[in-house]
């Protein structure tokens, strides 16, 4: 079996990916879901900048040499910070509705709404210091990570969660010109794709999980 690693978003957990276990473990895949830190009973910080989910989500798959990477928008995030470090171990990405930050201050935000990412549904589960943090860096220009898009060498699926989502969705073209090899698909059900339409993401990404042998 293939090792196959879904990120799952802030205020959320692995548990999001569990309805998706079956079809994925059909498809050939062995499933890993880490939990994010200062999520749930993970490790808590005194800080959390952005960079500490990569390194902590590498550690975690230490024993694993080669995998598919599939996040959703924290996780997304995070999902592109780990192939852009180690992009030989990465065979495919999967980017679900993944925050894009500002490239410098005259650029605009990755959200619509100015509240729109204060409205995380588990926020009680979660250390409150990590989501200020988290808040703050994904708003705050991201120079490093627009440069570390290069090194991505993994063919890449951007999903869009078309006009219903928070987060503005013409950054999407943005980020596909950066990256080497992407394709963008949008299922307009709003940010919590895999959530809402399983079937629809599974139509998305299975030919794209597919096609690695």
């Amino acid at each position: 079996m293939r090792d196959l690693v879904c990120l799952h978003a802030a205020a959320s957990g692995p548990a999001t990916w569990a309805p998706l276990r079956p079809a994925l473990t059909e498809l050939g895949f062995r499933l890993h879901t880490p939990l994010l830190l200062g999520h749930h009973d993970a490790e808590r910080q005194r800080s959390y900048p952005l960079t500490s989910f990569r390194d902590d989500v590498l550690r975690s798959l230490a024993g694993l040499s080669r995998f598919t990477l599939v996040g959703h928008s924290l996780g997304a995030f995070v999902a592109s910070m780990v192939a852009a470090a180690e992009p030989e171990r990465v065979e495919r990405l999967v980017l679900e509705e993944i925050p894009v930050p500002r490239r410098d201050t005259e650029d605009s935000r990755p959200s619509r709404r100015r509240a729109a990412l204060l409205a995380f549904p588990g926020r009680k589960r979660c250390d409150p210091v990590m989501i200020k943090d988290v808040l703050a860096g994904l708003r705050a220009p991201q120079p490093e990570w627009w440069a570390g898009l290069a090194g991505i060498s993994a063919p890449t699926l951007i999903l869009a969660g078309g006009p219903r989502s928070h987060l503005d969705q013409s950054r999407y073209a943005l980020l596909g010109r950066a990256l080497r090899d992407s394709t963008t698909v949008t299922i307009g059900v709003g940010h919590r794709i895999h959530s809402r339409a399983p079937e629809r993401w599974l139509s998305a990404v299975e030919p794209w999980l597919g096609e690695v042998q």
